[in-house]
């Protein structure tokens, strides 16, 4: 497994364990949406790592030492290896374009979504873009 689809695969587990397939899909797609977009540099491990964009990798999530320990034959890995591996190409983007997204356990949506354009919701993830 390459250093990106490590750090990529353990990001949808951060993110998205939860999630129904759909909702795992969808966050993929933001990866790789992002990757696409360049904003957020060169590479899906770099995609991932920009700081405090995706939660799971900040200092203060609880789970995050448990995500950076698990082996790389870890089954949810694997399958978040071959559901990014799947989405790196596919057409069928079911966030429509989405960069950003938030979960509806959040009482109060985050700041950075005021003004940007909702695309869909997915899940537990309400999805967004600042493209119009």
């Amino acid at each position: 497994m390459t250093w990106d689809l490590q750090v990529a695969a353990r990001t949808l587990w951060g993110e998205c364990r939860g999630e129904p397939e759909e909702g795992q899909r969808a966050v993929a797609h933001v990866l790789w949406n992002r990757l696409r977009d360049g904003r957020w540099g060169g590479s899906l491990a770099t995609v991932c790592l920009w700081k405090l964009q995706f939660s799971c990798w900040n200092a203060s999530d609880d789970q995050r030492i448990r995500m950076a320990a698990l082996s790389d034959d870890d089954a949810t890995l694997q399958k978040f290896v071959a559901l990014l591996q799947a989405t790196a190409t596919s057409p069928d983007d079911p966030t429509r374009g989405g960069l950003y997204y938030f979960s509806d356990s959040m009482i109060v949506p985050p700041k950075w979504s005021i003004g940007m354009k909702f695309l869909r919701k997915i899940g537990h993830h309400a999805f967004f873009t600042d493209k119009q």
